[in-house]
């Protein structure tokens, strides 16, 4: 049984501007603990703002934001954080291979582990050290998933995971993000494979 609000993540009345531009009017959600939950729209609603203010990398202009029952602010930030693991849609990496990326990381004790869930999604182990440049899109976008997912954070969020896949790969994503135990699952995707796979879709 999932403890009582141990993951909430909640935010209400929400209002953000950039430049000018309204992106949120008074914006409220709420996500209770092992949701998978998807944030979808057309292009420029603000999916990818919203994942990146949930980190307070984009802090909204008035309204709350409320991580394992802790109001964001400046204090916490860090600590909220750490309890999260982030897969961005923009997936280019200062380093050659998953192989340096781990080391960046400090993820070499993981490496089977992250092997194991490339394997789940269709993807042979020792692909780990071949060069980015040598792989399609969808190839690193996988193993990228791979090594974030074996951070272990109670809240992964996802930024178009499915940017680079084709269904297949999509479909062998779904499978290996339903069977994480106990995580709560916040994404950014237009994909309707990934939308119907979801708990709960929020339109922004």
């Amino acid at each position: 049984m999932l403890p009582e609000k141990s993951d909430m993540v909640k935010g209400e009345h929400i209002n953000l501007s950039i430049n000018g531009k309204r992106i949120f009017r008074n914006l409220g959600f709420s996500i209770e603990p092992g949701e998978r939950v998807c944030f979808t729209g057309p292009s420029g609603k603000g999916k990818s703002t919203l994942l990146k203010m949930l980190q307070g990398y984009v802090l909204p202009d008035s309204g709350i934001i409320e991580i394992n029952g802790k109001k964001m602010d400046p204090l916490n930030i860090k600590q909220i954080r750490s309890d999260m693991s982030y897969i961005p849609q923009n997936i280019n990496m200062p380093v050659n291979d998953g192989t340096e990326l781990l080391k960046m990381l400090r993820l070499v004790n993981k490496t089977e582990i992250i092997q194991d869930i490339m394997h789940s999604l269709d993807l042979e182990g020792n692909m780990i050290a071949r060069p980015f440049d040598e792989m399609s899109g969808g190839q690193k976008q996988r193993i990228i998933i791979a090594i974030c997912l074996s951070l272990d954070r109670d809240i992964i969020l996802l930024d178009e995971p499915t940017s680079a896949l084709d269904d297949e790969s999509t479909g062998n994503l779904v499978k290996v993000i339903k069977g994480l135990n106990r995580k709560t699952i916040i994404s950014a995707s237009h994909n309707p494979i990934w939308i119907r796979s979801s708990d709960k879709t929020i339109l922004l």
